[in-house]
């Protein structure tokens, strides 16, 4: 690749950057419930606060908590990051025994403030709060169906649908609870909730468990979030896994399970066989457990099994910082080959390095990472990383590498190629954004400039997070989509399968049960 060519590319993916498009799938929201049954303490803001600070990975476009303070139910809802959301004397404002909190980044282009979560609204019954993390297949059906009934609605968010719908079930029903019972019925795609009456917080996970959402305890005090660092981060202890289709409630009375029927008699422990998978190659938090598996090991075990199934010889591996460095030092470890720092990761470019012209934006690009010339000239490199999804910044770093002198880049992935999109919750790219969809994998290690390039197989990274067979959901690998999709995009998915040579491609629709 010339001078040139790679400060063409390096614009068009420094551009994409700046628009908020990244490198990575973006998981859209993240979860955290505080409630004190004894209602003695006041500081469930400030705990949801940190709470939050725990999840910021899961949403960086807006941040929100709503407390319930002497049974009035307050929400303050803010743009940005949890610190830039809430200041001290924001919090010091809102006293309360019980509080929900949301993390949210954008999908479909919604950014503005109003979209915001919690969302919150007065009805006869008295107030609900609600938060969801996740996607609904029919939301345009049940949002049409509530406007032609008279509903009127302010954003297009689906946490305002479910509060509408749950306005009007409530009426009809004894308590929440049932109320929701009947709405999760209506429902359709993968989910997790949270939501908050003046006398309860009530807590969802999809009947497929697609989105997490577990159980904490803090003293006497009742935790729910959407991964277990977020309870340890407010010194809580994870308690377990909601399952699939479980409605758990936090009330004065303590803790109050209902699951689905034909699962009343399962283990409190039970694994989701559906589980998003991609939450442990990247979404979740190192330290996090998710269904019982930890999601630092599962990494690392990755890496084991990548170099089990794709050896290399090299003379050094290094890590895509930060997401890959767990698996790679699988990867070295289970190969017998040295670990080491070969790339040099600058975190004060960030989020909020908004630069104006094409030039900067393009020095941005350089400025982010660089390569340790010392450590990787005149040897050859094995480069792990945890996914591969638009492939700019692995074509970006296995350049700068080469240009340090290394003598071979050989590519490591520690997941298999991403072909679909994802339908459940999370921002991801077309699939003509997606190159393992363009190109055979000879062509995309010739577009990214490596010397080789290999994946984990989809056999490998189910058996690393725990299951085995069909177990958790691997819709972007392989087009299963467990829950469904959404209307009108069945059609406009192909079927991709990988080979050597060439993708081949089939019209979705021929396969009635990719979406059984």
């Amino acid at each position: 690749m010339t001078g040139s060519q790679h400060r063409k590319w390096v614009g068009r993916w420094t551009c994409r950057q700046d628009s908020g498009r990244s490198d990575h799938f973006r998981d859209e929201c993240g979860l955290f419930g505080f409630f004190d049954p004894a209602a003695r303490r006041l500081d469930a803001a400030k705990q949801t606060y940190l709470g939050l600070f725990a999840l910021q990975h899961r949403g960086q476009d807006s941040a929100g908590i709503a407390i319930n303070n002497q049974g009035s139910i307050q929400c303050s809802r803010n743009p940005g990051l949890v610190v830039e959301a809430f200041t001290d004397e924001v919090l010091d404002q809102m006293p309360g025994y019980a509080a929900i909190g949301h993390v949210r980044y954008a999908d479909h282009g919604m950014t503005a403030a109003e979209n915001a979560q919690p969302m919150l609204i007065k009805y006869r019954s008295g107030q609900i709060a609600l938060a969801i993390n996740g996607c609904l297949n029919n939301h345009d059906e049940l949002r049409r169906r509530l406007q032609d009934a008279g509903a009127i609605f302010q954003t297009g968010s689906a946490a305002e649908t479910l509060l509408a719908l749950l306005a009007r079930s409530r009426m009809v029903s004894e308590r929440i609870e049932e109320a929701l019972e009947k709405v999760a019925a209506e429902l359709s795609g993968a989910y997790a909730l949270i939501l908050m009456t003046p006398g309860k917080i009530v807590g969802m996970r999809d009947p497929l468990g697609v989105r997490p959402l577990c159980l904490g305890r803090l003293d006497d005090v009742w935790l729910l979030a959407s991964e277990s660092c977020a309870i340890e981060a407010i010194g809580g202890h994870f308690v377990r896994d909601v399952c699939p289709g479980e409605i758990i409630t936090l009330s004065a009375a303590g803790v109050q399970s209902n699951r689905p029927a034909e699962d009343k008699n399962a283990s409190a422990d039970r694994c989701s066989e559906r589980l998003c998978l991609f939450e442990y190659v990247y979404f979740a938090r190192p330290d996090s457990v998710l269904d019982t598996v930890s999601v630092q090991e599962s990494r690392y075990q990755a890496g084991r099994r990548l170099a089990a199934e794709q050896p290399v010889q090299a003379d050094l591996i290094i890590g895509v910082p930060d997401s890959g460095l767990t698996a790679a030092l699988g990867y070295a470890q289970a190969g017998g080959i040295p670990y080491g720092q070969g790339i040099l990761k600058n975190r004060y470019v960030g989020r909020s390095f908004i630069l104006p012209t094409p030039t900067r934006r393009e020095m941005s690009v350089t400025m982010k990472f660089s390569a340790l010339r010392h450590a990787v000239a005149g040897k050859n490199i094995a480069l792990i990383d945890d996914s591969l999804i638009r492939g700019t910044t692995i074509r970006h770093l296995v350049f700068l590498l080469k240009q340090a002198g290394a003598k071979s880049v050989h590519l490591r992935i520690a997941s298999p190629p991403v072909l679909y999109p994802c339908f459940y919750g999370v921002d991801t790219p077309s699939q003509a954004e997606l190159p393992a969809c363009r190109m055979n994998r000879r062509e995309l290690c010739g577009w990214i400039g490596a010397d080789s390039l290999a994946y984990l197989s989809l056999d490998g990274l189910r058996t690393v997070t725990g299951t085995s067979g069909m177990g958790r959901c691997s819709s972007c690998f392989d087009g299963t989509f467990p829950a469904g999709l959404p209307t009108g995009q069945k059609n406009r998915i192909k079927v991709i399968s990988w080979l050597e040579n060439k993708p081949a491609e089939t019209d979705l629709s021929s396969r009635e049960d990719a979406h059984a």
